[in-house]
């Protein structure tokens, strides 16, 4: 029996959130707004003036995520759900598209947490026209002073929206087979912010002696790989590139652990 009362008492909480978000939807969509374009865009702003804006009731099967997107963060998810306040939720913003489609561009947790709790739809602000690469730039540009979003994930958007300095990083990662991602895997660098201080502060071309200098000498180590150990080498090539090759670098190295030129 007391199962049978909590399941009644859960089921009757969903129903009153259900209810609470209707709701919202309902007064959302009578007092829904005629499409305005989205404010003049600032220089450098990616988004033309003629994407458009407007709130609608949007099905979550109909929402998708892209790659430029943060990796999904499941504990701020549970914690959404486990506090859930359809007061509190906001509203998403996506991107509709040709194919029917809508690409959320803020609120990606949020839709993770109404999708865990059985919605089918949700408020959302729909934005008319944009092209992926805009839809990158606008997800970039909205999150870049949020603490939550790290700098790998802005560096991921920001290649999505052709930003230069972001194209000739994932260039130069590519020519010597090194990918985005979790530290601790070898050719794999999470140090997003050292490469971007490299080429910042010494050139791409002490960025790109860096990379080919680390997969020739320690195509499978891990340890150089981070922070400090990148920015070192970079502002070793900067000061060194024009007496050092690459080949010379690697016939003195290769021998040396990169742990005990950490630990020195």
């Amino acid at each position: 029996m007391a199962n049978k009362k909590t399941r009644a008492l859960r089921r009757a909480e969903y129903l009153r959130q259900k209810e609470a978000m209707d709701a919202q939807a309902r007064e959302a969509m009578v007092t829904q707004t005629a499409l305005q374009p989205v404010p003049e865009k600032k220089h450098g702003d990616m988004t033309g003036g003629e994407v458009h804006q407007q709130i609608q009731l949007i099905p979550l099967a109909h929402i998708v995520t892209e790659e430029y997107q943060r990796v999904l963060n499941m504990r701020n998810v549970a914690g959404i759900v486990r506090h859930f306040d359809p007061a509190k939720l906001g509203v998403l913003v996506v991107s509709h598209r040709a194919d029917g489609t809508y690409s959320v561009l803020d609120g990606q947790q949020r839709l993770a947490a109404l999708r865990r709790l059985g919605y089918t739809s949700a408020n959302c602000i729909v934005l008319e026209g944009m092209s992926i690469r805009e839809e990158a730039d606008y997800f970039r540009r909205q999150n870049e002073n949020k603490q939550t979003l790290r700098i790998a994930d802005t560096f991921n958007a920001s290649v999505w929206a052709e930003d230069e300095e972001s194209m000739q990083i994932k260039r130069l990662m590519d020519k010597y087979n090194f990918r985005h991602g979790k530290s601790g895997q070898p050719t794999c660098i999470c140090a997003i912010g050292a490469l971007q201080q490299i080429i910042r502060q010494f050139g791409t071309e002490a960025l790109e002696l860096t990379l080919a200098s680390i997969a020739a000498t320690w195509p499978r180590e891990t340890t150089i790989l981070r922070r400090e150990m990148l920015a070192g080498l970079g502002e070793f090539w900067k000061r060194y590139a024009h007496v050092v090759t690459v080949p010379q670098f690697e016939a003195r190295m290769q021998l040396k652990l990169p742990m005990d030129l950490y630990q020195e």
